[in-house]
């Protein structure tokens, strides 16, 4: 694990399963724009199975062990097929998209085993997306020694950076029973992870 990983994986560790998912969910939640976007500028995939995936994780959360294991598997095996192959399109948007769905999968792996490495995944795409957003958006060379402290240093990064520790933190402050409607609603508050309006 890198140093961005151990440090997640230290604020993880503290919360309940719940607490775990929910921040799953959440940055799920601020992935799927660009899976949208994608689909729109390609003319391919299938955002239906991401959403419909998403809803059975925010349903999970107020009643455990609501979905099968097979019940899970289906909405995983639906996830993948919607998933893009980076090697098929031009498009940079395919590595966002990409990201949104293996976002997507490995919050449903995590329902299945509780393994925290897939929220620790989750968490590393959802850094992987601004990251070529900002390679691209700023046509940055990766050879380029240094570019990784200046990928790392951008607003738009450490803006990331903190809304995943700070919804961490606030997860860590509340009780599972919580875990509201509104209290989703407040913490998926807020800007988008990536400013799809001003992309190339």
């Amino acid at each position: 694990m890198d140093v961005f990983e151990n440090e997640i994986k230290e604020k993880l560790t503290s919360l309940t399963y719940e607490k775990k998912m929910l921040f799953a969910l959440l940055t799920c939640e601020k992935l799927y724009p660009n899976y949208l976007y994608f689909q729109k500028r390609c003319n391919w995939g299938n955002s239906n199975a991401l959403l419909e995936a998403m809803a059975a994780m925010y349903q999970s959360l107020f009643k455990s062990n609501l979905f099968s294991h097979p019940e899970i598997l289906n909405y995983i095996e639906a996830v993948d097929l919607a998933t893009p192959d980076t090697e098929d399109f031009s498009d940079s948007w395919v590595s966002s998209a990409l990201d949104a769905c293996t976002a997507v999968y490995s919050s449903l792996n995590f329902m299945i085993d509780r393994d925290i490495k897939h929220v620790i995944d989750v968490a590393t795409y959802a850094r992987d997306t601004v990251y070529m957003f900002i390679v691209n958006r700023d046509n940055l060379d990766m050879n380029v020694k240094g570019m990784d402290d200046k990928v790392s240093n951008d607003p738009l990064m450490l803006r990331e950076m903190n809304r995943q520790s700070s919804t961490m933190d606030k997860l860590g402050g509340l009780k599972d029973s919580d875990i509201s409607d509104e209290l989703i609603r407040n913490l998926n508050q807020g800007l988008p992870i990536i400013d799809i309006d001003n992309s190339n």
